[in-house]
């Protein structure tokens, strides 16, 4: 099975700069994280009594957690994505590095998406999905998967302790023995923030998904609440809060009126 978890550190790092009105913050957890091939969902979920595709279970990839059409399978989801953006359709496996739903609970930050060629070896392209909390939205970032290290412009309001004027800086590895990700925040040449994932592989084994639902159940949950609780510590800080930019356009629009 190509199919494996992913456990290691991942580590989140502010740095004290202007931009952050020089409020450093960081920390890093553990985590197991899936790698799925999506061509092998079923054979996975076979694999154990508790984790399923099509009903609600301790561990369950539910289709509608996932962006796209919920009646498209996520596997045409990605392809049709990464051709609409890109103009070149992935020909290969398409693995995806993100979390499934634990005892009913799942958010994904990030999901990454590894469209490999037809040998199975190179990856063509990436999606990133990018998702916000409170406001559960979504942004799809397509990268070229010969470039492991590219930059581009944010697209989307994602943390209200970090402005939109930022572009993204992105380096990753192909899955493999090792993974790494890295994800940075920068402001012409400064550095705002960076989060990296470093992370060695399990085999996928009756063992290995017991370990998922069982030594990790609060795993998802924590993410979210892992979340307000770093916001609650920036807020302590007096860090700067940038408002989302749909509440700012919606008071710049109602003085408008007030002015007419």
């Amino acid at each position: 099975m190509k199919s494996a978890l992913y456990e290691g550190t991942i580590t989140h790092r502010r740095h004290a700069t202007a931009a952050t009105a020089n409020v450093a913050h960081d920390f890093r957890y553990s985590t197991l994280t899936p790698l799925l091939f999506l061509d092998e969902l079923d054979e996975l979920v076979a694999m154990h009594p508790r984790w399923s595709r099509t009903r609600p279970n301790a561990a369950w990839f539910r289709r509608r957690d996932y962006f796209g059409d919920a009646s498209i399978p996520l596997d045409i989801a990605v392809r049709d994505e990464v051709t609409a953006q890109s103009g070149r359709r992935p020909v290969g496996d398409i693995a995806m590095l993100g979390h499934v739903r634990l005892w009913g609970w799942l958010f994904n930050p990030l999901c990454v998406y590894y469209c490999f060629d037809a040998s199975g070896e190179r990856v063509q392209q990436i999606l990133l999905e990018v998702r916000n909390t409170p406001w559960h939205e979504r942004h799809l970032y397509v990268l070229d998967g010969a470039v492991t290290h590219q930059r581009f412009a944010k697209a989307m309001h994602v943390s209200p302790f970090l402005g939109m004027d930022h572009e993204y800086v992105v380096t990753w590895s192909v899955p493999g023995q090792h993974l790494s990700f890295h994800l940075g925040n920068r402001r012409g040449e400064e550095r705002i923030f960076d989060a990296s994932l470093s992370l060695t592989r399990r085999e996928i084994t009756t063992t290995s998904l017991s370990a998922l639902v069982w030594r990790r159940p609060f795993q998802t949950v924590g993410v979210s609440a892992g979340i307000y609780r770093q916001a609650l510590s920036l807020w302590r800080k007096r860090a700067p809060f940038y408002s989302h930019p749909r509440r700012i356009e919606k008071k710049a629009a109602a003085s408008k009126v007030a002015d007419d």
